[in-house]
């Protein structure tokens, strides 16, 4: 297993999973650190912002698995972070509840993007409450935090929201703007934090650094419960080789 595992979800489309996926590979990797990035959604969005990353760019390993059951752990043990582009249809389906519970079994932290229109609240409730009831959640929990896309904070339905959340004590880590800045990242296979001559890119430094700092404290309470790895600024390791699923972006 990796030295920190990261799994993005939601039950609900388009609210920001791979914009959230990719940019935390691309911060981290931009720390010098091992990042194996995991698309388990059939889409392939993630696959395809790692086809556009330029050589010039940190390495961010690429796996493919939409059926992360399947997943061999070993995959990802030479990686410092992992990440987990999770898919709509793993929460949805009652016959991908084997592959929901491997990521769940996988993840060492939980990250829900939401997108702030009245429905989307509506679901985020009720998709954080099926979390926290499922199982292999209620037997180990994990932290989880929720990553405000597009949001006004000031509306009925945020606010009762984020009622919501601190009842069950899960928080509302960072927001992120409305920026076409993400669309030219996605677009390039960048991560915001290495547009660094970009204004529009600059003014969004602080939502990751928040994002990543939480993550990071997130990680030191799980050190003396995971077995003994490389700290999270161990400098690079290669991946195993002979994989034929792996794409290895450099």
């Amino acid at each position: 297993m990796a030295n920190l595992n990261i799994l993005v979800m939601n039950n609900k489309g388009g609210c920001g999973k791979t914009t959230v996926a990719t940019n935390l590979a691309a911060a981290y990797a931009a720390r010098d650190l091992s990042v194996t990035l995991i698309d388990c959604d059939a889409q392939g969005s993630t696959r395809l912002w790692a086809q556009s990353r330029n050589s010039d760019s940190q390495p961010v390993n690429i796996q493919f698995c939409p059926r992360p059951s399947a997943l061999d752990a070993n995959l990802i043990e030479s990686s410092d972070i992992c990440i987990f582009d999770s898919s709509p249809a793993i929460t949805n389906s009652p016959a991908s509840s084997a592959d929901l519970e491997a990521l769940l079994k996988f993840s060492d932290v939980i990250l829900v993007p939401m997108l702030g229109s009245a429905w989307d609240i509506h679901s985020g409730e009720h998709f954080i409450t099926q979390l926290m009831t499922q199982r292999v959640w209620r037997a180990k929990p994990r932290p989880i935090a929720v990553v405000s896309n597009r949001v006004d904070g000031n509306s009925h339905n945020t606010q009762r929201f984020q009622h919501f959340l601190s009842c069950l004590n899960v928080p509302v880590v960072t927001t992120l703007r409305e920026s076409p800045v993400y669309v030219e990242a996605g677009n390039n296979g960048w991560g915001v934090v290495e547009m660094q001559q970009n204004r529009a890119a600059r003014k969004e430094f602080k939502a990751w650094h928040t994002l990543t700092s939480w993550i990071d404290e997130q990680a030191q309470t799980l050190t003396p419960l995971r077995r003994p790895g490389r700290p999270l600024a161990a400098g690079r390791q290669g991946p195993s080789a002979g994989d034929a699923t792996r794409m290895t972006h450099r």
